[in-house]
C-alpha cells in the first residue's frame, strides 16, 4: 500500500507541474499573441509620415528581439500565431521572415511561402519578396501559388539600385519566381494561368512558358485555350513553336564536354570561378555547349539555370537567356514544329 500511494502522489504531483508548465506556455503565447494583434495594426503603404515610420519600425524590432532572445518558449507562439485565420496581411510577411531567420527548416519555409501569398503585394519590398521567393524556388520549393500573384498584381515592378536603377517588370519577376522553380512545378502552374481567359498576367504566363524550353510546355501551349491572346502574342507563339531560336553549334569546339561539366557542376557546387573563366575566355562559348553537351546533361544546364535565376539581377537574367536558347536547341526535334 505504501509503494502504491508514493507512486500515485509522484502521478499526481507530474500532473500538476506538467499542467504549470502548458498553463505557463499558454498564458505566454496569449501574450504574445496580444503583442503582435498591438504591433501589427497597420499597413506600411499607408503611413504618413516618417515619424509614423520609425515608431512602428520600432515596435516590430522589439517583437523580433522578443523571439530572438527566447526561441524555445516563443518559436512555437510565433508559428501558432502565423497560422491564424485572418492574421494581419503585414504580419504574415514579417513574422514569417522572422520564423525563417530563427528556424530555417522546411516547414518554416513552406509557412512563408504560403504566407507570402496573402500578404498585400502593396506593402511589402517587391524586391525583397520576390528574391526570397525565387531563392526558395531554386531550393525545390513550389512557388507557384505567390507567383501567380506576381502575375496578377496590377503593380508588380520594382527597381534594383546597385544595377543603375534597372527595372524589373511582371514578365522579369516571373521568370525570376517561376524560372527558380523546377520545370515540373512550374509549368502546370503556368498553363493554368496561360488558359484562363481574364487572367491579367496571361501573356506573360505564355512568354514564361516557351522559356520553360521542355517539350511538356511546348505540348500544352500547342493545345492551350488562345482565345482573348493577343494578335502580336499569338503571332509570336505560333512562330515560337514552329521556327524556334536555336543555336547554331561550332564546327570546332573551343570548350569540351569535360570542362563544361567540370564548370557548371562547380558553380552549382558554389564554386562559379571556373565557369566564369570560361565565359571570359570564350564569350560565344553557348556554341560550344550545344555542340559538345550530350541529351544526358540536359538535367544539369536546368539546374544551373534554376540557381542562376535565383540571384534574382539582370546578369542572372542574361544568362537565364542564353541557357534557355542552349535548351531549346538541345531538345528540339523537327517533329515538335507539327
Amino acid at each position: 500500500m505504501h509503494s502504491l500511494g508514493s507512486l500515485l502522489l509522484f502521478l499526481i504531483l507530474t500532473f500538476a507541474g506538467s499542467s504549470l508548465v502548458y498553463s505557463q506556455a499558454a498564458n505566454a503565447c496569449t501574450d504574445f499573441a496580444d503583442t503582435i494583434k498591438a504591433t501589427y495594426n497597420f499597413r506600411p503603404a499607408l503611413l504618413a509620415n516618417e515619424s509614423e515610420r520609425t515608431k512602428k519600425s520600432t515596435a516590430m524590432d522589439k517583437v523580433w528581439t522578443a523571439v530572438k532572445a527566447k526561441p524555445d518558449a516563443l518559436l512555437p507562439c510565433l508559428r501558432q500565431a502565423l497560422q491564424e485565420p485572418g492574421a494581419d496581411p503585414w504580419f504574415l510577411f514579417d513574422g514569417s521572415n522572422l520564423l525563417v531567420s530563427i528556424d530555417p527548416s522546411e516547414a518554416s519555409k513552406r509557412l512563408q511561402i504560403k504566407n507570402y501569398a496573402a500578404t498585400n503585394l502593396e506593402d511589402v519590398d517587391l524586391r525583397v519578396w520576390v528574391g526570397i521567393l525565387a531563392r526558395l524556388g531554386a531550393e525545390g520549393f513550389d512557388v507557384s501559388v505567390p507567383g501567380e500573384r506576381w502575375l496578377a498584381h496590377p503593380k508588380a515592378v520594382y527597381y534594383l539600385p546597385e544595377h543603375g536603377a534597372f527595372k524589373v517588370d511582371k514578365l522579369l519577376g516571373g521568370i525570376f519566381i517561376f524560372g527558380s522553380m523546377e520545370e515540373a512545378q512550374a509549368t502546370p502552374a503556368l498553363l493554368k494561368i496561360a488558359g484562363s481567359t481574364e487572367h491579367p498576367g496571361r501573356e506573360q504566363a505564355v512568354s514564361l512558358l516557351l522559356m520553360q524550353a521542355t517539350p511538356e510546355a511546348i505540348d500544352g501551349l500547342k493545345k492551350a485555350n488562345l482565345v482573348k491572346l493577343s494578335s502580336e502574342a499569338q503571332s509570336a507563339l505560333r512562330k515560337h513553336l514552329t521556327q524556334p531560336i536555336l543555336i547554331e553549334s561550332r564546327a570546332k569546339p573551343k570548350t569540351s564536354r569535360e570542362q563544361f561539366l567540370k564548370a557548371f557542376n562547380g558553380a552549382i557546387g558554389g564554386d562559379w570561378s571556373y565557369f566564369l573563366q570560361l565565359v571570359s575566355e570564350v564569350p560565344d562559348g553557348e556554341k560550344d555547349v550545344v555542340a559538345t553537351l550530350k541529351t544526358e546533361d540536359v538535367p544539369l544546364v536546368r539546374k544551373l539555370r534554376r540557381l542562376m535565376i535565383a540571384r534574382a539581377n539582370q546578369h542572372a537574367a542574361e544568362f537565364y537567356v542564353s541557357f534557355t536558347q542552349i535548351l531549346m536547341t538541345m531538345i528540339w526535334r523537327p517533329e515538335m514544329a507539327k
